[in-house]
């Protein structure tokens, strides 16, 4: 991170000279050369060296430093740099970095140094400098160039990591964004499509709104409405929520973005756009609606969604993204650490929600709350025996409340996703501190329509069994035994998407977590 060490010179260990003779090696990381002297000076970017040849400037992006006295390049750095999306960076990672600075008893003190780039001095509780966040605003992409060249500790993305950028990471030596210790996901928000208040549509099916973005269907007759030209509003092609709404909603159709929408630098500003033009429609996000009028979705199976918080922490309104926070390989400064610890806790939770995001706190929903869900079920079932065993489910589920916590599965596996790993910690933590005691959780498995009826319903028992048992063993053999827990499947049984699609099909192969 030879960028970032240069730029936090000021802060790293001065003044060597000054102390008791300091002994030790600097080795080339070629290993073709090594020298052995007092340390005199360093100055973040240099070291000064008294050695049997006088004394020798050698550059940190040189050589390495061997030895008990060797400066540690890592924890005095306290100036670094979050690079990212600005939906992430312009609304819940300043309420973040506050709450973080009165976290350490502190205080904070901000410079916006640019139209797009902020400066947030945290100072600790005797008003003394403790570390220095630049916060620089832009896009997912920007985010993981800045990620990758050294420019920033920390990307900011509203959307996952392509497979071309984990490629590059990979080959640079700078890991796997996929792994749980790069890819962490900060809150989940919701992709709204928006039109006018006074356009007479309320709901609209995705073929119908990837034609609408395509260019396909240009006028509002096309799909019920008046005889009025659609206006397309939207974002910059590279910005994050313009690129997960091209996976969530254009590509399951094979459709592609016209290049003819009105573009808008953010997505407060289309909304503004869609509410000021009866005949506009944009894409924007849910924290951002602000007076423009969400549409319902219909799914290309009947199914109707309409965003909610509880839906979007399950993942099962169709145009749900999660917000990521992005690390390399590359071991973090002390202070960064702390930061990104802070920011994926538990405790900062109440700040995401404050921002207007879905936290990842859990939420509960009754058996009513899930009726349009069981309707559809039970409204396309046809065979008498999957009717009976739907039968049996709801019964079982009677006075029971289901949890937001969702865990999902690779297609023909039992091994949950690396959120599903992260979201069983959290529900084992919540089993650990008496949450649940004298209650009873049900695992309940399910799977999509791959395959035949028995072979479906045993993959899902045996998702559920996994999830049972990953939970057992977070728990602990000293309080496993508190809670009941029993494992389930259903297989194909009530789909909360359709499998008529890849996402659809991804979203079906899950285990809910539901509590009696």
């Amino acid at each position: 991170m030879k960028t970032i060490l240069a730029a936090t010179s000021a802060c790293l260990f001065l003044g060597v000279a000054s102390t008791q003779a300091q002994i030790v090696t600097l080795r080339s990381f070629e290993g073709n050369f090594s020298m052995t002297g007092e340390l005199t000076d360093f100055d973040g970017e240099n070291y000064t060296l008294e050695s049997p040849v006088g004394s020798l400037l050698l550059s940190v992006s040189m050589v390495a430093c061997e030895g008990e006295e060797c400066p540690d390049l890592l924890a005095d750095i306290s100036e670094f740099a979050i690079s990212g999306s600005n939906t992430i960076g312009s609304q819940m990672m300043p309420d973040l970095i506050e709450a973080y600075a009165y976290s350490l008893d502190g205080d904070i003190e901000i410079e916006v140094l640019s139209g797009t780039e902020v400066k947030y001095t945290i100072l600790d509780s005797a008003g003394e400098m403790y570390s220095t966040i630049t916060l620089a605003l832009g896009n997912s992409d920007a985010a993981f160039s800045a990620l990758e060249n050294g420019d920033a500790y920390i990307a900011l993305s509203s959307r996952s990591v392509r497979d071309s950028e984990r490629n590059r990471f990979l080959q640079n030596g700078l890991g796997d964004l996929t792994s749980p210790a790069q890819e962490r996901i900060l809150a989940r928000d919701g992709m709204s499509v928006s039109v006018n208040p006074q356009n007479p549509i309320k709901i609209l099916s995705l073929d119908q709104i990837s034609g609408i973005f395509s260019g396909n269907i240009s006028n509002w007759r096309e799909v019920g409405g008046l005889d009025e030209p659609i206006n397309v509003y939207r974002r910059e092609a590279s910005s994050g929520a313009t690129q997960a709404f091209e996976a969530l909603a254009m590509a399951p159709t094979g459709q592609v973005l016209s290049n003819t929408a009105f573009i808008r630098e953010d997505n407060a500003a289309v909304s503004d756009a869609v509410f000021d033009d009866r005949s506009g429609i944009g894409i924007t996000s849910l924290v951002d609606e602000r007076n423009a009028q969400t549409l319902a979705l219909r799914s290309v199976c009947g199914q109707v969604s309409d965003p909610s918080n509880f839906s979007i922490k399950t993942e099962e309104y169709p145009m749900t993204r999660r917000l990521f926070m992005y690390l390399n390989e590359q071991a973090l400064p002390d202070k960064v650490q702390e930061f990104v610890e802070f920011a994926t806790s538990d405790a900062a939770q109440a700040i995401v929600e404050r921002s207007g995001f879905v936290s990842q706190t859990v939420a509960t929903a009754s058996l009513n709350d899930q009726g349009r869900r069981l309707a559809h079920a039970l409204m396309n079932e046809r065979d008498p025996a999957s009717l009976a065993l739907l039968q049996e489910m709801v019964t079982g589920l009677l006075d029971a409340e289901r949890m937001s916590l969702t865990f999902r599965f690779e297609d023909d596996t039992t091994a949950p996703d690396i959120r599903a790993l992260a979201d069983i910690a959290r529900l084992a933590e919540m089993v650990k501190n008496g949450d649940f005691d004298g209650r009873r959780l049900l695992l309940i498995g399910f799977a999509d329509n791959a395959g035949d009826i028995d072979g479906s319903q045993q993959l899902s028992q045996d998702r559920a069994e996994s999830v049972r048992s990953l939970l057992e063993e977070a728990v602990g053999p000293d309080t496993s035994g508190i809670v009941e827990m029993a494992a389930l499947g259903y297989g194909k049984l009530s789909p909360i998407a359709c499998n008529e699609t890849d996402s659809g099909r991804a979203a079906n192969r899950r285990v809910e977590v539901w509590l009696r």
